[in-house]
């Protein structure tokens, strides 16, 4: 009876212990996965004139707390389909937007960035939905990275 006991409870501590690490390689594997989802700056570079400062952008909120789908900003178009991969290397997106000009139906960098992100906002606010600011510049841009 005593050697049951000890099986079930050697069965019981062992089963327990597989749970409690699985819970913790998926927590550590869920901030592994989320840690390019940290916030930071777009920065207003290679424009040839005078830009607002730049924007402070928090990939994490947008992602998992607003579910924004990655594919609602990241974009690689080929025969008018997306085809972007979230587990390929993302571009920066002035690789394709060039900040000056658009070209060749890719739209500016200033221009794609008001589209996505302004747009989105809008359109969450017409929903219902809470959003951060889309009207006028300093709602979104850090005054204090203008350049002079």
């Amino acid at each position: 009876m005593k050697t049951r006991f000890f099986a079930i409870a050697a069965g019981c501590s062992i089963l327990f212990l597989i749970i409690t690490v699985g819970v913790f390689t998926a927590t550590s594997a869920k901030e592994a996965a989320t840690s390019s989802l940290d916030a930071f700056t777009i920065e207003n570079t290679g424009y040839k004139s005078e830009r607002k400062g730049p924007v402070d952008f928090t990939h994490r909120k947008h992602a998992l707390d607003y579910r924004v789908s990655c594919w609602d900003c990241h974009h690689e178009y080929k025969d008018g389909k997306n085809v972007w991969s979230p587990w390929e290397q993302t571009q920066q997106c002035s690789e394709c937007h060039d900040p000056v000009k658009s070209q060749d139906k890719v739209v500016s960098l200033q221009k794609a960035f008001h589209m996505n992100c302004r747009d989105c906002h809008k359109k969450m606010e017409q929903q219902g939905r809470k959003t951060g600011p889309y009207r006028g510049c300093s709602g979104c841009h850090k005054e204090e990275g203008v350049k002079k």
